[in-house]
């Protein structure tokens, strides 16, 4: 079986200040479910006025100007952690990735030779599966390596799904119910006792989805396990599942 490798290098500053601007919008600000402002202002204290700046050429430039900082400033940490990150990497990753392949029943194609990881200065983790990539925080340790798994878990599912339903299948985003069972099953995959000791730190889902039904007293996650724990074809799973996660967020809706 083929393994890509993970690589780790520092982020693109640019790339970085584009995040940070996206979590610190209007529309972001807005956002009641995500503290994605409150937590990048706790991150970049300097930006706590940023809301008073109108135009938004203005707000850019301030932005790219505390980050590029942040990052010029931290260098010589940020690459002892880069470093560090790999080292950790090159010890365990391996190995999770060959056991995640085998649950998911998944060919990982030499077409992909590595998963990039990015290291900034960043109050959420993002990732694109379609190009196998994901960024961390300089600064953090558990929520790396926890983190990695989350992430490479999604991008080994999203391209056994495409695998399954085709090519033209496009990367899901909320409130897409591909996202949601994306989200929901790094419980019980990661959790597998055949891919559970490759990882470092404890695997969960968002908090969300263990909420119990007030009717019913079952949670999306419970209805999931259960049809995790039936089914012996990961194929079957994951059509079964995502049957639950359309009919459960639309009910909601």
């Amino acid at each position: 079986m083929f393994i890509p490798e993970v690589k780790v290098s520092m982020i693109d500053p640019e790339t970085n200040a584009r995040f940070i601007q996206n979590y610190l919008s209007k529309e972001k600000a807005g956002n009641t479910t995500r503290p994605f402002y409150d937590k990048t202002i706790l991150l970049y204290p300097e930006l706590k006025n940023i809301h008073t700046v109108d135009d938004e050429k203005a707000r850019k430039t301030i932005i790219q100007q505390a980050v590029f900082e942040r990052l010029w400033n931290h260098r010589p940490e940020i690459e002892i952690r880069i470093q560090h990150f790999q080292d950790v990497f090159d010890s365990f990753i391996r190995d999770f990735i060959e056991a995640q392949c085998k649950l998911f029943q998944y060919e990982w194609k030499a077409s992909h030779p590595q998963i990039h990881c990015f290291v900034g200065y960043l109050p959420f983790y993002p990732r694109s599966t379609e190009e196998m990539c994901f960024y961390v925080s300089y600064q953090d340790e558990e929520r790396v390596f926890s983190g990695a798994v989350h992430e490479i878990n999604h991008m080994i599912f999203f391209q056994k799904w495409k695998e399954m339903h085709g090519s033209q299948c496009a990367e899901p985003v909320w409130p897409d119910p591909l996202w949601y069972l994306e989200e929901i099953i790094v419980d019980p995959t990661l959790n597998d006792e055949r891919v559970k000791h490759h990882t470092l730190y404890e695997n969960k889902a968002y908090p969300l989805f263990y909420e119990k039904d007030k009717l019913t007293g079952v949670s999306i996650m419970d209805r999931i396990m259960d049809c995790y724990n039936k089914h012996s074809r990961i194929e079957d799973f994951l059509d079964t599942s995502y049957k639950i996660v359309r009919e459960y967020f639309s009910t909601a809706d």
